[in-house]
Order: C-alpha cells, then structure tokens, then sequence
C-alpha cells in the first residue's frame, strides 16, 4: 500500500464517464488519483488506513445491481466500524440506481461523507462540481474554477461516454433522472388502479407518462419512451408486479419518490423490520422447494403501514431504497421488490450505530 504525505484519492469505482471524469479532475487539483489494491486484505488495510492518513480519501461506489461487483453498505459496515475512516469516504452509486435525500441523509448518519448518485458535470455545476469541492475543501485547496472543469473533465466523458440510462435521460431532457422523476410525479394522474379484481396502490398508466414526456421535453414517442426505459432501469419506475419493461402500453407503474418516504430515518425503519415485532420471518415453501429464514414482501408493507402510518405507496418505496442499500433480496435473486406475496430476506450485517 502506497503511504504519502501528498493529497491522495483512492478510487473504487466502475469504469465509465464519471470515474474518468473525477479522476482527471483530481490530476488538474494536483492531487493524486490512486486505485484500491485487488488483494482482499491489502483493500480492507487501505480503507482502515483512511483513519490515520488526512491526507488521504476515497471514493467507493455501493450500487446494488445484478451486474455490479460493488461494495454494498453491510460490507462496508463490517469492514469500517470506525468512524474516523467513514468520514474519508465518499459513497456513489454510478453502476446503477437512484438516489434520494433520505439515502444521503442515512449515509451521512453512519458516518460517511456523502453519497453521490452520478459524477456529471454540467457546465461545472453538477454533482463532480460537488465532487471535487469536496476534495478541495478536506486538503485545504484552492478550488478549481467551473470553466477549467469543464475543460478537463468534458472531454473525458465525451470519450468515455456510453448511453447509460443517466446519460439517456440527461441528453434528452437536459435534467437529471431523480428530477424528471419528481416532475412525472407531479405531473401524471397516480391513483389506486384496479386490474383482474387486484388494486395497485399509486399507480400510473405506461403510454400516458410517454405522451407527457413527449409534450414536456419536445420528443418523439420513441424518445419519450426511451427516456421511461432509462427511469425503470435506474429503479426510478418500477413496473406494479415486476413482470414487464418500461412500455407505451396500458400498463401499470410505480414511481419510487416520495417526500413522506424522505423524511422517515431509513436506518429505524430497517431496525423495526428486523426488530421483535418485526416481519414475521420463518421458512417458507413454493413449488416444492424451501426457502428459509424469508419473509413476505406484503406483510412488511402491511408492518410498515400499521407502524409508520404511510401509505403502502411509501411503504414499497422504503422497502424499496433499502433493497438498493443491499440490505434485503429476494430469495432467488431475480424480483425488484414488490408488494405482493413474493419472499425476501435480510442480508449483511445489522447497523445500529446510525440512531441519531
């Protein structure tokens, strides 16, 4: 492990725009951009080294997808129940998902230094910008001006760009995803849906978001459409059963924003779920195999309902962000969350210390 007494930046995030972005950001501060070594042990001691080096931070990505290799937050729980450490760590979620003022806040409880959905630049005012202030403001260094971090770092995502769904909707709509959104959310008509005698709680209809993004932001149906398809893939949308795509159909979909669900602490909510009067947990049987120690995604709304007083809407959308924390699964692995009778289970390690 490289110690230096120079402004140094470990970096544990997936390739793409923003990674190149932010490191190219860095190299311009004079600030040393290094990766995490590959070993196991050797990555468990960087991190633990954060604690005793000032000069030095880290920027760890925890999305929460089928196809990232990312550190989920019980990982790093385990591996950091120091303090001092986590406030040297920036979290992001680059590889995938979204993220809301209530996961930010949660973040920073446990100790953690902020979390970053994307590393966009935005004419030198995006979240890089936040970025590399951040950076500036730990070393004690002049901060770089928006125009040479657009000089530095534009180019980089211009070359290393690849239509992700946040570049989708970034290009299309000039706005980013958790913003579009909130404007569906204000926009749309969102209301209990019936379908085969079966009610979907706060729901919308596919083809009448596609017609409003279209209207909204001057495109075509096949972009609007494109723009709804990047929304799901960031878990922005979520289909009422998990069964199909973002389509121009009569189809039913959730919207994960919520302003209730933002002002609820995700790390009670999580301890209540798992408490003694908690989602009833035990093994649970279907199509002849058993599944053990699961519980039902329903029966968690049903506590989160009786407990918090919130609507299973918000219900869903906590049990939902705390999915994307890599704290629950389904249990093979291949269903979002959903308010129905569909088995789940906790994974990773309690976390308690961020009561506060």
């Amino acid at each position: 492990m490289i110690r230096t007494s120079n402004p140094t930046v470990y970096l544990d995030l997936p390739p793409g725009a923003g990674h190149s972005a932010l490191r190219t950001a860095l190299m311009a501060m004079r600030v040393v951009p290094l990766a995490f070594p590959k070993g196991k042990d050797e990555y468990v001691a960087a991190l633990h080294s954060l604690a005793d080096l000032p000069a030095m931070v880290a920027f760890v990505d925890i999305s929460h997808t089928d196809e990232s290799q990312s550190h989920t937050l019980p990982q790093l729980e385990a591996l950091l129940p120091a303090t001092l450490a986590r406030q040297q760590i920036f979290l992001t979620r680059l590889a995938g998902g979204h993220v809301s003022e209530g996961d930010v806040r949660w973040a920073k409880a446990l100790g953690f230094a902020d979390l970053l959905c994307d590393l966009e630049v935005q004419n030198g005012k995006g979240s890089l910008r936040k970025a590399v202030d951040a950076v500036a403001n730990v070393f004690s260094l002049p901060r770089i001006s928006s125009g040479e971090l657009v000089i530095y770092a534009r180019p980089m995502i211009e070359v290393t760009s690849v239509p992700t769904p946040r570049a989708v909707i970034r290009s299309l709509t000039g706005l980013g995803a958790e913003h579009v959104a909130t404007l569906l959310g204000e926009s749309l008509n969102i209301v209990d849906r019936t379908y085969h005698l079966k009610t979907y709680s706060h729901c919308f209809v596919g083809s009448d978001a596609v017609i409003w993004l279209g209207e909204k932001f001057k495109r075509s149906r096949k972009e609007a459409l494109a723009i709804g398809q990047a929304l799901l893939a960031l878990g922005l949308i979520a289909h009422v059963t998990g069964d199909h795509p973002f389509l121009d159909d009569r189809l039913f979909y959730h919207l994960a924003v919520s302003e209730l669900a933002d002002q609820l602490h995700l790390g009670l909510i999580f301890d209540g779920l798992r408490g003694p009067r908690g989602v009833p947990v035990a093994d649970r049987s279907y199509l002849g195999k058993t599944y053990h120690r699961c519980w039902i995604g329903a029966e968690a709304a049903d506590l989160l309902v009786k407990q918090h007083g919130v609507t299973r809407h918000d219900a869903w959308i906590l049990l939902h962000r705390l999915m994307q924390f890599g704290l629950i699964e389904h249990v093979t692995r291949s269903r979002p969350l959903i308010d129905g009778a569909f088995f789940y289970r906790f994974i990773g390690f309690p976390i308690k210390r961020e009561q506060s």
